[in-house]
């Protein structure tokens, strides 16, 4: 069974794209909500989700990991990962020291 992304972004990396799928927001049997995505990377994929206290709260943790995820990796540092032609990747960033 293939399974539809609520939503979806592509990247620009390489003269090709990155593919970055995160999936409806579903209650988990411990009553939190979790949130599943995808990152598509040429060499491998990425699964991994996010909980939260509900599904918004869950899609936004799971936006929050794939940028850090994207900001961090190689690609990304060397400036061959951008989106819309920019290195602002356009996804909520991970609270850090204020």
């Amino acid at each position: 069974m293939t399974e539809t992304p609520y939503v979806e972004r592509r990247f620009e990396l390489d003269g090709g794209e990155l593919l970055v799928c995160f999936f409806a927001p579903s209650k988990a049997p411990g009553g939190e909500f979790q949130c599943r995505y995808i990152i598509g990377w040429p060499e491998r994929e990425v699964r991994s989700f996010c909980c939260g206290l509900d599904g918004l709260q869950a899609l936004e943790l799971a936006m929050r990991a794939v940028h850090t995820e994207l900001v961090d990796s190689d690609a990304y540092r060397a400036g061959r990962l951008r989106w819309c032609d920019q290195a602002d990747l356009g996804l909520p960033q991970a609270w850090g020291p204020g």
